[in-house]
């Protein structure tokens, strides 16, 4: 595998990663939870944006490891802490997504009471909460320890752990407002990591000894 493919794959997925999750906010039914009601109103986009969600997530893995190139001299420690805490986070967020397809499933088959008591009765299994929702936070663990230390140690501006924090907390700050503006969060990330990735593609991977 040549050094050009790797870096080209390596920024390819820091780029994919902020617009793909632009795309998905974007093609998001309203709401902030999975009413079957609403699923059954917007089936086409639910299917879209949780397909566009988990590509979103799956780009960031190979991302972390391409952040982490860039600490490989400064700061190898945090590289591979940010790295390691981060994929592990990327991989548990990927399953997130498909709970979108078992909801719409639920609401096209089910009345809508029992639609909503399934969801919950799941949404409330301790595998569920310990094993898949919470570690998926550790992407956004793993993004931060990655880019605060890159502007710790001057391989990276400043501004980008403060966009990558914006665009996190957005989508949070704005769960009531339409997708549109959710959006925006992904925006602030596409220009850090936009950043990231072209750094990527002036920094040769040194080859194996």
């Amino acid at each position: 595998m040549s050094d050009s493919f790797r870096r080209h794959a390596a920024a390819g997925s820091l780029v994919a990663w902020p617009v793909l999750l632009f795309l998905a906010f974007l093609t998001s039914p309203p709401g902030t939870d999975h009413n079957p009601a609403l699923f059954l109103a917007h089936a086409t986009k639910v299917q879209v944006s949780a397909v566009l969600f988990l590509w979103a997530t799956a780009a960031m893995i190979p991302g972390m490891l391409a952040l982490a190139g860039l600490l490989r001299e400064r700061a190898p420690r945090p590289a591979n802490l940010g790295a390691a805490v981060g994929m592990i986070g990327s991989a548990a967020a990927v399953s997130l997504f498909m709970t979108d397809f078992y909801d719409l499933a639920l609401a096209q088959t089910l009345p809508a009471d029992q639609a909503v008591a399934v969801t919950a009765a799941a949404g409330d299994l301790a595998g569920f909460v310990y094993g898949i929702l919470i570690p998926a936070f550790l992407s956004h663990v793993g993004a931060l320890i990655l880019t605060i230390s890159l502007a710790a140690t001057r391989v990276g501006p400043w501004w980008l752990p403060v966009l990558v924090v914006a665009g996190i907390a957005i989508p949070f700050l704005t769960a009531e407002q339409p997708p549109a503006v959710q959006s925006t969060g992904a925006l602030c990330q596409l220009v850090a990591y936009g950043w990231a990735a072209w750094r990527v593609l002036r920094t040769p991977i040194p080859a194996r000894g």
